[in-house]
């Protein structure tokens, strides 16, 4: 693992033919980066992004990001010099702090203008203290707006949860649909998922009412579900190799899950149904898809929570309840109740008026 030490302890930050202000965007790892992902083409336009991390696993994916920023580099130690001689090379008009990636040094010791973006608060005694030091917090929900501004914050808006908001890129069916049967993707499965997936599903497979994609959250796991599958007695293939009729289709290839998202009859989210926390909740609904989820969604629970009030999310514990919940669906030709991409497009509309009403002064 690459902690890019030097980097961190003694940056020095070349930062060239810039003809625009700066932004310094701040998030700690990928899943913070993906969170304020669909806002930088907005503000790029504009701004200079000068993106920092905090965790080295992070590095790698990042720099296949670049058509997202204009320089990328590790978080500075947080220590007052380091981080003002940081300011000093970059120049940023506002540091832009994605969650909960509050670091004392990084709040404290800089001038410029200080911003807390899809906040949630906790109540803890740093935070109520750094709280007073940003010019503007936007919230997820309107009861985190009333805690910081009770905590001392100068300005607070809600604006939804920036997780709620995608990317909105022109997406190709992976696959041609057989016309026939219905389609379940299973996106970002853990060891263990599957099987309880292949379980609630194989009858109706069997029966020609179904066919199930199955993305694992890890590809190397790929050959390993195929074999699983087969052992379920279905009939199933590599998307990579993919060379006859199939029952089962595991991915395995990068980029694609959104793709089949868009073109499911149902859709399940992994890392819920064993202790992982979960995956992104929001992006099947956004395609308008009927999402099923499994009782470990700590990593996502105001989503969960959002998506079950709307009736486009489902909990379900175990095969049997999945089972039930998917012929449910598959059999009673499911229509949202409400337009998910018009959600998502008001609450990134009103993350970049918020923004862009305090930059501008």
């Amino acid at each position: 693992m690459d902690f890019d030490l030097k980097r961190r302890l003694s940056p020095r930050i070349l930062v060239t033919s810039r003809d625009k202000p700066t932004l310094w965007i701040h998030c700690a790892s990928v899943g913070e980066f993906n969170t304020v992902k669909p806002l930088l083409p907005h503000l790029r336009d504009k701004y200079f992004l000068f993106l920092t991390y905090f965790s080295p696993r992070a590095k790698k994916y990042l720099q296949g990001q670049d058509a997202f920023y204009d320089f990328l580099h590790p978080l500075p130690l947080d220590f007052p010099p380091v981080i003002r001689k940081v300011e000093k090379q970059v120049r940023p008009v506002a540091v832009i702090i994605v969650e909960r990636e509050i670091w004392p040094s990084m709040i404290l010791s800089t001038r410029a203008k200080k911003f807390l973006i899809n906040a949630q608060f906790r109540g803890r005694i740093l935070e109520r203290f750094l709280a007073k030091r940003f010019d503007l917090i936007i919230t997820r929900e309107e009861d985190d707006r009333k805690m910081y501004l009770r905590a001392g914050a100068r300005e607070v808006v809600s604006c939804g949860n920036l997780k709620l908001v995608q990317e909105q890129s022109h997406v190709e069916d992976p696959i041609e649909k057989d016309g026939q049967s219905k389609l379940v993707v299973a996106g970002s499965t853990h060891d263990g998922e599957e099987k309880i997936i292949l379980d609630a599903l194989k009858k109706t497979i069997l029966e020609g009412r179904a066919r199930l994609v199955i993305a694992p959250r890890h590809i190397d796991r790929s050959l390993t579900v195929l074999e699983l599958s087969r052992k379920s007695g279905l009939s199933a293939e590599l998307k990579s190799s993919l060379k006859q009729d199939w029952q089962v289709l595991v991915v395995d290839t990068l980029g694609e899950l959104k793709a089949f998202y868009s073109i499911a009859d149902v859709a399940i989210v992994g890392g819920t149904f064993v202790p992982v926390g979960g995956h992104n909740l929001f992006e099947p609904a956004y395609f308008g898809k009927p999402v099923l989820f499994g009782p470990y969604t700590r990593k996502v629970s105001d989503v969960a929570r959002f998506l079950i009030s709307v009736d486009l999310g489902f909990r379900v514990e175990g095969a049997n309840e999945l089972k039930e919940k998917i012929i449910e669906l598959l059999e009673g030709n499911f229509t949202p109740k409400i337009d998910a991409r018009k959600i998502s497009d008001k609450v990134k509309n009103c993350y970049l008026q918020a923004l862009e009403s305090k930059l501008e002064k």
